[in-house]
């Protein structure tokens, strides 16, 4: 066969009907028969030429049946290599095309230009939240002459309402966030959440530059709306870092399986609270000092199919088929000098009406070093995740400590340690119908301040979630025994230093 197909066969048939033709004739056994005139040796040669040509036509047929998908493929894909290259070049591609806007929902609401140099997504947060907050009647942070007795409370919050605007311009790798929360501990009043601008030069160094939450602990770090309980642990509040005002360098590696996060901030306070100060202040109303905030953060992805999403929520919502781990490390140093947001610090209370106790100071005048190391496992609707704080605070107001709140209240001038820890998890129940609905969660955590001499407390945490749309809608429900709360903590719901706190909570989400 050639190019042409089986054409070429027509050359086959032209011996064979010439050997056709010269075949002698059948041995006479009877009457001799008369010789084929011209005309009928014509037609039977005729007749053997078309019944040849039905089986070219035949053959060729099935040739072209077979050949034609692959040669179509082949044709298929050479032209959209050839339309990729075009359309890559972006002069051709404008002057073939002019932008032009789309709109839909995609993760949020969005806006952009068919040719993604812009790009604004619209989303919310609404976290309605009752609570009933019962504690003992005697509580020993409150001063001799105040001993009103402490009252239990329940009511309605709206906890968390958040809309954030995000996307890019230019680029998609120029990316924004603007975020507005109006929230229950705000009075509801319209505050900045977070503000910032992030450029990607490659997966590996990314810069930002804004406002927005330091990579510290695991449990600081997960999003709002992705918690395994109403609301993060006592750990956090103690341990955890707001948001603060500062520039990061960031990046993953390895395929993204290890992420790394070093913040450099204004300062740094607690979880509850922010650190968003201002340079340019007259010399009265200064709310800074020179000391710059270091935070790091790193995490290996070692186990999972989706190294930036397999822990990007408590619970284990997609049911890993197989095993996904997490290791985590982060650092922070704080020399505070005097700034006006600052680290809310416990320790225990030496009064000369009550020993014990927690009492509550700022952190003006420490110096301060966290060390955090934490680890999360999923697999089959189960999850677990574990975290180790030790943060150790040193007067360096060595000429005048009295200057130092910490050292006025204990009197110890040496390095002081405190440790948090906690473990929770969760477990899908193999209910039939509510395999990836209906889930049960506990948490156990400690709190520890050592100065001259220890305080402790515990938390115990259990609870019930129902993901109606996964974590976009759903309803939570906890319960959470605080033995001695070392810090107030709105978000945390804990209303008073020292309470010994009996939570219930139920939460309904709503997020787009």
């Amino acid at each position: 066969m050639n190019k042409h197909g089986f054409r070429g066969g027509a050359y086959i048939a032209i011996p064979c009907i010439a050997a056709f033709l010269a075949a002698p004739a059948p041995a006479k056994d009877s009457a001799p028969r008369p010789e084929p005139t011209d005309e009928e040796r014509a037609a039977r040669l005729e007749a053997a030429l078309a019944a040849q040509q039905k089986q070219i036509e035949r053959l060729e047929q099935q040739v072209v049946a077979v050949s034609e998908p692959d040669v179509n493929a082949a044709r298929g894909e050479e032209m959209k290599k050839q339309i990729r290259a075009v359309l890559s070049e972006q002069e051709f591609r404008e002057s073939l095309m002019a932008s032009t806007v789309q709109a839909g929902y995609d993760g949020g609401f969005f806006i952009r230009s068919s040719d993604d140099k812009f790009k604004m997504v619209f989303n919310g947060l609404l976290q309605f939240r009752w609570t009933y907050y019962h504690t003992r009647r005697d509580n020993r942070y409150l001063a001799p002459g105040r001993w009103a007795a402490s009252r239990d409370r329940s009511g309605f919050d709206l906890q968390r309402a958040r809309f954030r605007i995000s996307g890019s311009v230019y680029s998609p790798d120029l990316t924004y966030v603007f975020e507005l929360e109006q929230d229950a501990p705000d009075g509801y009043n319209s505050v900045l959440s977070e503000a910032w601008v992030n450029y990607r030069f490659v997966d590996e160094l990314q810069f930002k530059a804004g406002y927005f939450r330091p990579a510290s602990t695991r449990m600081q770090f997960m999003d709002n709306g992705n918690m395994q309980f109403v609301d993060r642990g006592l750990a956090d509040a103690v341990f955890g870092f707001g948001y603060g005002l500062g520039v990061r360098v960031w990046g993953q590696a390895f395929n993204k399986r290890l992420e790394y996060y070093l913040d450099v901030l204004n300062s740094v306070a607690d979880g509850e609270n922010v650190a968003l100060g201002r340079t340019i202040t007259t010399d009265e109303d200064r709310e800074l000092d020179n000391n710059p905030a270091i935070v790091f953060r790193t995490v290996w992805h070692a186990l999972g199919p989706d190294p930036t999403g397999d822990f990007a929520a408590d619970a284990d919502l997609p049911r890993h088929e197989s095993p996904a781990l997490d290791f985590g490390f982060h650092y922070a140093f704080n020399e505070d000098n005097g700034d006006v947001q600052t680290t809310r610090i416990p320790f225990p209370r030496r009064t000369l009406f009550q020993k014990g106790g927690f009492g509550l100071t700022n952190s003006n005048g420490l110096q301060i070093n966290q060390f955090g190391v934490d680890a999360a496992f999923k697999y089959k609707g189960f999850s677990v995740t574990g975290e180790y704080i030790m943060r150790l605070l040193d007067v360096r107001e060595s000429d005048d400590p009295v200057y130092t709140q910490l050292w006025r209240f204990t009197g110890d001038g040496s390095t002081t340690a405190q440790h948090g820890a906690y473990v929770q998890a969760g477990y899908f129940l193999p209910i039939p119908g509510l395999e990836n609905k209906l889930e049960a969660v506990a948490r156990v955590g400690g709190i520890s301040t050592l100065s001259g001499r220890q305080e402790g407390t515990w938390e115990y945490a259990s609870g019930m979630n129902y993901y109606i749309q996964g974590n976009k809608v759903k309803v939570q429900a906890d319960v959470t025994k605080v033995s001695e709360a070392p810090i107030s903590a709105p978000y945390s719901s804990l209303a008073n230093v020292n309470d010994d706190a009996l939570v219930f909570r139920m939460q309904l989400q709503v997020a787009f």
